[in-house]
Formats: structure tokens, C-alpha cells, sequence
């Protein structure tokens, strides 16, 4: 006799017992009878008929369980159904799968071999036994038992999905592409296999086995729209933006009000240079949803086509519907500023109200715009309000300074700069006050400050940063790359440091090689950075190497497609690889940017030099 069942008969009688003297029966309680209908189902589908009623039940009493969640009553339920119908190969699964929800996979193991002893071709026992040894970390012992089960039923796909997911977690990811192939041919039509692993691939970024695979599940199941819309993703990731719009078109048939697909059709559409198909893929779900959020969604896609026009559109647009959402003014706010609106973007910013999370910040920027087009005294006023809220914001300080300085009052601003400084040794600030001295002419003032706080810090590599870039300022490269790499002594993975030493190698021509190595390990730290790839632009210029110094420079123009120092130098980069209409294009651009605000030259006399590139190309004369 097994040494479950004799306890198990005791407890039966007492509880049978207890029953026949208990008066009156207890009410009965609520019965679930579509869970009662799938566990008789599931009992009904599965293998092996059960020795006694009573078994059954407590079978069906386990199922009821499971399906509510307790899987510590379902444990208890199978063991009472084991108890009479000792090695059933069901119960013995159930059971394990129970502890494996439980997290015990020792338990669960133990009576899954229990059940393929008993049962050697039980199916479901060597799938669940495969899980659970790929969940140990046996992948041997696991590709066993689940080889055994594609050997037992090579129609069911399960055991081959297992296994697929098991060669992915070992990294061999040929393997299970093989083993998806097999149950292609096993079960012609079936697109679970290549489904599952296709989009498992996508999402760990291995884009040509994930396309080959999600081709062939789109082939047997053309109204997948999940594995449409990701299909089309990898288009768009490998510069395929007319195959990738084409492809979500095809889920559009499937689904014509999916909310992410037509998103994701109209940022296709104008990656693929159609701006009337990517209006009426967004019109159409702006017509939709009256989400804020959606409109926002909508107009960052504009923005990163650089289409800022159709951006402000769409968010004026929203705003205008009335409503409440404060994150509507504020997008709206930076579309503006980003399109050098000050004007609008401060009037945008002003409607967020003193509740909303982005209220601080929205005066902040409400500020700088305000003194961008030269209305100083509201500024300033906003920016005291500021101070009184967060007197200790470094970024606060230096903004209010710098206000008070286009105001014309740069004498103020320098105090104001001080005074703070005398407070907290912030590198923001000295960073401002450094700034602030050298627009005044007194840059060996400002490297004197500075060194003096590096002698009292040396081992800030803020305040060292800070330092270099004074120098830089003042025209010594040498000095600044020196304190760039006193910065990566401390932390060889600054990102700005690295950038910014790579760059200045290249200014003075020298090192080249390195400076490409410096700047390709910014870029690993800080992927799809406009101004690092700028940087790596201007290495390759520097080197001659045009083609590539081009295919950066654009790069990082699409990221930061208003910033003048990236316009000219990719306009530079046109005008020697013989391009000269592009580069009289982005020259343009970057004048128009310097009209709208002064402030961005980078250096100060960018807008002469521009100008003269551009009358040096039209005379035909050399433009540097």
C-alpha cells in the first residue's frame, strides 16, 4: 500500500463521519461553474481515466484552485486524489505544476519523474519536466526530455517552443531556429514557432534572424498584427521606411483603428519622405483618441522628422480643445522654444498652472524667454519668484545672472554670481561665473577663479571639466585637453570628457586615431548624442575622410537638426565633397537659427564666418 494512501482513506472516513453526525447541513457554497466546466474539460482532454469518483473530484477540486490562484489548496486537493489513484501520470503533472507555481522545482521534479516512470510516454510530463530543468539551469537533461516529447508527439508544438526558448537562453540561437524550422515542417501552416522566437529575437535586437522569422509567421498568419507592427519596427531600424509603412498598412487592414499602428505608420511615412500620407495616418488617429497624450505623442513624431511647424499645429490644436492637461502648454511651450518662438513658447508656458508637476520648470524656460526677446523686467520678476522657491538650485542662480547680464546689467550679474558662490561651491555656478567674465573680456580673470578652485578641489572632475572648457574658451587646446584628462583619471567613462577631448584632438588636427576611439566610447556610453556625433563628424572631416564625415555629420544634424556649430560643420563637409548647393542649404539654416537668437554661436563670430563661407562658395573662392 502506498504510504499516501492510508493516511488519505483516514482522513476521508473522519471527514464522511463527521458529515453523517453534523445537523443540519452546512449552506453550500457559491459554486463557480464556468471553472467547474474547464476543469472537467481540461479532465475530459487529458489522458488516462481516473480509478474512483472520488479521485475526480478532488481533481476537480485542484483545477478550481489552480484557477483561483491557491495553488497551496491545489497541492492539497492532487495529494488527496493520488491517495486512490496512486502513479495516476495527470495528477503527478498537475501536482508538479502546482509546486513549480509554488517555486518548489525540487518537488516538482521529483513527481514529474515519478510520472514518466510510470508513464514513459506521457507527453505532458516530459514538456513539464523540460520547463522545469531549463528553469534549474539543467539544459542537458532538459533537451532530453523535451526531445523525447517532440519524438512522442511531433504535432504538438509545445515541446518544440520549449526547446526553441531553451537554445535561446544558451545563446544558440542557430539551434533554435532549427528546432522552430522543425515544427514548420512537422505542421505546415503553423506559425507559433516563428512567431514566438521571431519576436523574442527582435526584442534582444537581432534583427536579420527576427526578420526571416517573422516573414514566414506573417506567411501563415497574414493577420498577425503584433508580428506586422514589429516586422515593420525592423524595417525602420534598417532604414526600410517604404517596406516598413507598406507592411503596417497590411495590419491597418486587420486592425484600420489600432491606435499604435497608425502611430506607428505615420512616423514610417515621414521617415520615408511622405508627409501627406504620415498628415493623414495622424489625422486619422487624432480623430480618435482626444487623449492629450496622443497629441503629444503625435507632435514628437513631427519633431524628430524635424517638421516643428506640424508639432506646434498639432498641439495648438489640442490646446485649443480646452483640454486640462498643463503637459499640452508645456510641449507646446517647447516646440516654440525650439523653433526660436520665444514669444509664443512664453506664452505657452505661462498657461501651465501652479499645480502641475512641470510648473517649475515652465517658469524657468517662461523666463529665458522673456529675456530673449528682451522683456527683462517680467524675467526677472519670474526668476526671484524662483529663487524664493528653491534658493538653493544652482541652475536658478546661474539663469538669473545671465538674465541680468542681457538686461544690461552685467556688473549685477557677476555680484549676483559671487555672492552665491559664497554660499555653495556649485560647479554650475563657477561655470557661470566663468562664462559670464569671459563675454566681459576678462577670460585670465576667469582661469584664475577657476584654477584656484581646482587647487582647492582637485579631485572634483565637475570643477576640472569646468576648467577645461574656460580654457578651450580662451583658444588653449592644450591646457584643455590636459584638464579633460585629469577628468578621465578620475573616471575614464565620462562621457562629456571623452567627447569633448576627442573633439579638441581634432580641432588641432593631431592624434587623430585616438580621438576617433575617444569619441566612439562616448558614443557607446551615450548612444545617438548629436553633439558626440558632431564630434566624430568633424574627426573624419579632420582626417579626410569625407563619406564618413558626411554620413555623421547628418546624423547628428537629424538629432539636433537646429544647432548652427553641427549645420556648419556638415555645410563644411558638403562644400569639400563637392556638394555645394547642400552646403549653402545648411549654412543658410544655421544663419536663420543665429537671427532667432544670437546667443547660439558658438563661437561668438560664428555668424561672420558663415557668412563669409557663403560668399567665398558663390564667388567660387576657398571657403576656409
Amino acid at each position: 500500500m502506498s504510504p499516501f494512501r492510508r493516511p488519505a482513506s483516514v482522513l476521508l472516513v473522519a471527514l464522511l463521519g463527521s458529515a453523517a453526525l453534523a445537523a443540519p447541513p452546512p449552506h453550500r457554497p457559491h459554486v463557480d461553474r464556468e471553472a467547474m466546466r474547464e476543469a472537467m474539460d481540461a479532465a475530459a482532454t487529458d489522458e488516462g481515466a481516473f480509478s474512483s469518483s472520488a479521485s475526480y473530484g478532488h481533481y476537480l477540486r485542484a483545477r478550481l484552485a489552480h484557477h483561483a490562484g491557491d495553488h497551496r489548496a491545489a497541492v492539497d486537493a492532487l495529494r488527496l486524489a493520488l491517495a486512490t489513484d496512486e502513479g495516476h501520470p495527470l495528477l503527478l503533472t498537475r501536482l508538479a505544476e502546482e509546486y513549480a507555481r509554488l517555486g518548489d522545482l525540487e518537488k516538482a521534479e521529483r513527481e514529474l519523474r515519478r510520472a514518466v516512470e510510470r508513464a514513459p510516454a506521457y507527453y505532458p510530463a516530459h514538456v513539464l519536466l523540460g520547463r522545469v530543468l531549463l528553469e534549474s539551469g539543467r539544459l542537458t537533461r532538459a533537451r532530453l526530455h523535451l526531445r523525447r516529447a517532440i519524438a512522442l508527439k511531433p504535432r504538438e508544438p509545445e515541446a518544440y517552443l520549449v526547446l526553441a526558448q531553451l537554445f535561446l537562453e544558451s545563446g544558440a540561437a542557430d539551434e533554435a531556429v532549427k528546432v522552430v524550422d522543425s515544427l514548420a515542417r512537422a505542421l505546415p501552416g503553423e506559425a507559433s514557432g516563428y512567431r514566438r522566437l521571431g519576436l523574442a529575437l527582435a526584442e534582444r535586437g537581432d534583427t536579420r534572424r527576427a526578420e526571416r522569422l517573422l516573414v514566414e509567421a506573417a506567411a501563415r498568419d497574414p493577420g498577425d498584427v503584433e508580428v506586422l507592427g514589429t516586422l515593420a519596427r525592423l524595417y525602420e531600424e534598417t532604414d526600410r521606411p517604404s517596406l516598413s509603412e507598406e507592411t503596417l498598412a497590411r495590419a491597418l487592414e486587420r486592425e484600420p483603428d489600432s491606435h499604435e499602428v497608425l502611430m506607428a505608420a505615420g512616423r514610417s511615412a515621414l521617415k520615408a519622405g511622405s508627409m501627406v500620407r504620415a498628415r493623414a495616418y495622424f489625422d486619422r488617429l487624432l480623430s480618435l483618441s482626444g487623449e492629450p497624450e496622443t497629441a503629444v505623442r503625435v507632435a514628437f513624431s513631427y519633431l524628430s522628422a524635424r517638421e516643428p511647424t506640424a508639432a506646434a499645429e498639432v498641439l495648438e490644436s489640442a490646446r485649443r480643445t480646452g483640454a486640462k492637461e498643463p503637459r499640452l502648454d508645456y510641449y507646446a511651450g517647447l516646440v516654440h522654444e525650439r523653433m526660436r518662438r520665444f514669444s509664443e513658447a512664453a506664452d505657452a508656458f505661462a498657461s501651465v498652472p501652479e499645480d502641475s508637476d512641470v510648473f517649475q520648470d515652465a517658469r524657468l524656460r517662461r523666463a529665458r524667454c522673456l529675456s530673449l526677446v528682451g522683456q527683462h523686467a517680467p524675467s526677472l520678476a519670474l526668476l526671484r519668484d524662483a529663487l524664493q522657491a528653491s534658493p538653493q538650485d544652482p541652475e536658478v542662480r546661474a539663469q538669473y545672472a545671465r538674465a541680468l547680464e542681457r538686461g544690461g546689467a552685467p556688473a549685477r550679474a557677476v555680484e549676483a554670481l559671487k555672492e552665491a558662490l559664497g554660499r555653495t561651491g556649485s560647479p554650475v555656478l563657477y561655470d557661470a561665473l566663468a562664462a559670464t567674465l569671459h563675454r566681459q573680456g576678462r577670460g585670465t580673470e576667469a582661469l584664475s577663479l577657476l584654477r584656484d578652485a581646482v587647487a582647492r578641489n582637485p579631485r572634483d572632475e565637475v570643477l576640472q571639466y569646468v576648467l577645461g572648457s574656460a580654457f578651450e574658451r580662451q583658444g588653449d587646446l592644450s591646457n584643455a585637453q590636459s584638464r579633460m584628462r585629469a577628468v578621465l583619471e578620475m573616471d575614464p567613462d565620462n562621457a562629456p570628457a571623452l567627447n569633448f577631448l576627442g573633439y579638441l584632438m581634432a580641432l588641432a588636427g593631431k592624434d587623430l586615431e585616438e580621438a576617433e576611439r575617444l569619441v566612439l566610447r562616448a558614443l557607446e556610453l551615450r548612444p545617438d548624442t548629436g553633439a558626440y556625433l558632431d564630434s566624430l563628424g568633424w574627426v573624419y572631416f579632420r582626417r579626410g575622410d569625407l563619406p564618413r564625415a558626411v554620413e555623421a555629420l547628418e546624423r547628428a544634424s537629424a538629432l539636433a537638426p537646429d544647432e548652427p556649430v553641427i549645420l556648419e560643420h556638415l555645410g563644411d563637409a558638403y562644400q569639400k565633397s563637392a556638394r555645394g548647393a547642400e552646403a549653402v542649404g545648411v549654412w543658410r539654416r544655421a544663419l536663420e537659427v543665429l537671427t532667432l537668437e544670437p546667443e547660439a554661436a558658438a563661437p561668438p563670430g560664428q555668424r561672420e564666418v558663415l557668412e563669409r563661407k557663403l560668399k567665398a562658395l558663390s564667388t567660387g573662392a576657398p571657403g576656409r
